[in-house]
């Protein structure tokens, strides 16, 4: 980062490809509107970051853990002038309904709360991320990493889906199948007019709906999933530009100012981080 004092690290941890790790201290910067596909989970070490979400604007403190369930819309800011410092945990879903299925005798879990106040659970998962960073052991740091979302999910987690506020299922339909073709044809163009024949819905009724369903426009949700695949390229060793053309960005500097928004990082940063 450009800022004084601004610093990030984005990389896949070792012998455990589902989980991704960032550590990051940020003062003026701020992420842009955007939603993981994973479980987002974290410490505040410093300061405090702030959170405009669906529900309205969440402030986690220094010593707080900060919860974002897959798929949450969400921003990113230092709610202190000092900024925030902070480390992150991205679990894959497969691995969170995994732990889940062993520790609740269920799947589907979310967690009500974004900030969670649990001295022992983040003095627990600051020393697990820590270790991550001078990983040498690969069975030690995978195990800790399980050990550790194990107990969140014990004494955080609820059971059942979590359902979208305001969005009655019969109301889904159109926007679940507009969503549907995003991700079946996300490396392409697509138009509001194909996505609106096949929800079957007038094309303003349906960039409602859809914002509604989601929390993001067509075109956002579309980005941050493009976002997200080139993330996980870079991560696994992609030239910067490879990737740009492989996930649908004009250029390579598209590519990199749509991960400085999202993920604090350049594409070249991910790439040069990976173990």
């Amino acid at each position: 980062m450009e800022a004084r004092g601004e610093h990030a690290r984005l990389w896949t941890a070792a012998g455990s490809p589902q989980v991704e790790l960032l550590t990051a201290r940020f003062e003026r910067f701020a992420f842009d509107r955007h939603s993981h596909e994973q479980l987002s989970l974290g410490v505040i070490e410093q300061g405090a970051e702030g959170l405009h979400m669906a529900g309205g604007t969440v402030v986690v403190p220094a010593g707080q853990l900060v919860v974002i369930n897959p798929g949450q819309v969400h921003t990113g800011f230092a709610a202190e002038e000092s900024g925030w410092r902070y480390r992150m945990f991205y679990f894959d879903t497969a691995m969170v309904d995994e732990l889940a299925r062993e520790h609740l005798g269920t799947d589907g879990v979310w967690f009500p709360e974004t900030a969670v106040r649990d001295a022992e659970l983040f003095a627990r998962l600051r020393r697990v991320h820590r270790r991550q960073e001078r990983a040498g052991d690969p069975l030690t740091a995978e195990s800790l990493l399980l050990d550790g979302l194990g107990a969140v999910l014990r004494r955080h987690a609820r059971t059942g889906r979590a359902a979208s506020p305001g969005t009655p299922r019969d109301a889904r339909r159109g926007p679940d199948l507009a969503r549907q073709m995003l991700h079946d044809r996300w490396t392409e163009p697509v138009t509001v007019a194909e996505l609106s024949a096949v929800a079957d819905m007038p094309r303003a009724s349906l960039i409602a709906a859809f914002r509604r369903a989601y929390g993001l426009p067509p075109h956002a949700y579309l980005l941050r999933l493009r976002a997200n695949r080139a993330r996980r390229l870079l991560l696994a060793g992609g030239r910067p530009a490879d990737v740009a053309a492989a996930t649908g960005f004009s250029d390579q500097a598209h590519l990199t100012r749509v991960c400085k928004r999202y993920f604090g990082v350049t594409p070249g940063a991910i790439r040069a981080a990976r173990p």
